[in-house]
């Protein structure tokens, strides 16, 4: 179910930048690709936290077993780089901010796909 829900993230992030070149040129289409980047990263970092912290799955029984509090400080590495990233997008770069939102918000427009296939 995450393959699904990071294709389609993939999917609404390529179709929200066509349709913000179109509509508002590349500078909203940048904007919804930076806010994808920070999608990405947090993404990223939540996911990778998560795994840390829970079972094992399947396969990776022998890992090391890491501390919490190595994986908050990888947490709070992460969400640095999202503020700094932010920053270079939208004060740096001048991208549109109505784009970063979009972008950012492109994982949400996936999980409703998803839950409105699920009901079928």
């Amino acid at each position: 179910m995450t393959a699904r829900l990071e294709r389609d993230t993939a999917i609404v992030l390529g179709l929200s930048a066509v349709a913000g070149a179109a509509l508002g040129g590349r500078r909203l289409a940048g904007g919804v690709l930076g806010g994808g980047l920070l999608l990405a990263i947090s993404y990223r970092a939540l996911k990778r936290g998560v795994s840390a912290l829970g079972p094992p799955v399947a396969g990776e029984e022998a890992r090391p077993a890491v501390s919490a509090g190595r994986v908050a400080l990888g947490l709070i590495g992460r969400y640095a780089l999202l503020l700094v990233a932010g920053y270079v997008i939208i004060g740096r770069l001048h991208l549109h901010p109505l784009g970063v939102l979009v972008g950012v918000s492109a994982v949400v427009v996936a999980a409703m796909v998803e839950a409105v296939r699920s009901r079928r």
